[in-house]
């Protein structure tokens, strides 16, 4: 008999190819020899050997052994990357939606941070964007003249102190404002804001240290008021100015 595979012949009852190490399996009821080429043609008649089986065992290519099922298809590597890039992306936006979701108390958490650091851009950002928007139209000034404007102001404000500043600060109950409260905030403003969507009055006491001393702390009932316009939490317009 000769092996499928290189053609070699194989003499007596012997499992492998003893040139290429193939495993040979007689076929049963086999016809007349055949010669060597047409054994290497891979003819039925012969002897089969499976390539994919030769190492470790393998299920042939055509499927599971003995069900004639199709193979389970490879995945094209970008597949997977992107699957993995996707995962991420979410794991981002998650965190993102717990850590660092807009709430009533993001402004207020940004106003001390512009108290500590004097950071103009940071006061702007607690300006409603409407608001600017009509100052903006009324007085003429641009609104990077209104931020050097804010600049002077803070730098004013606390021209008295002289050192870190460092605030120590806590948020305590809220009160949902009624809508005639909002009605009221919004017509102060001839209605420039929009429409608030929502507001509270928070109580807010805080204590101011410079260079570690107490230099200010707020009174017992101090409170500010927050309002929602377009989804995003503002501090009231009238406890800014």
């Amino acid at each position: 008999m000769f092996c499928s595979r290189c053609g070699n012949e194989i003499k007596g009852d012997g499992k492998f190819c003893p040139k290429c190490g193939a495993p040979v399996k007689p076929i049963q009821n086999q016809g007349p020899e055949m010669s060597g080429a047409n054994t290497q043609r891979g003819n039925a008649q012969t002897y089969s050997y499976s390539q994919n089986n030769y190492s470790q065992g393998a299920v042939p290519a055509g499927g599971a052994a003995g069900t004639g099922a199709p193979a389970a298809k490879k995945r094209p590597p970008y597949v997977a990357i992107g699957a993995i890039v996707l995962a991420v992306i979410l794991l981002i936006v998650a965190v993102r939606l717990i850590f660092f979701r807009d709430t009533y108390k993001t402004p207020i958490k940004n106003m001390v941070k512009v108290m500590e650091d004097r950071d103009v851009d940071a006061a702007m950002d607690l300006i409603p964007e409407n608001f600017l928007d009509a100052a903006e139209s009324l007085t003429g000034m641009d609104k990077e003249e209104m931020a050097d404007m804010l600049e002077d102001d803070l730098v004013e404000a606390f021209d008295q102190y002289i050192g870190e500043i460092e605030i120590d600060y806590e948020i305590g109950d809220t009160r949902d404002l009624t809508q005639s409260e909002l009605n009221d905030i919004s017509d102060e403003y001839m209605g420039v804001l929009g429409s608030i969507e929502e507001g509270k009055e928070v109580e807010f006491s805080y204590e101011m240290y410079v260079d570690g001393e107490l230099e200010e702390e707020s009174g017992d009932d101090e409170t500010i008021n927050v309002v929602k316009i377009d989804g995003k939490w503002y501090i009231s317009p009238d406890d800014l100015f």
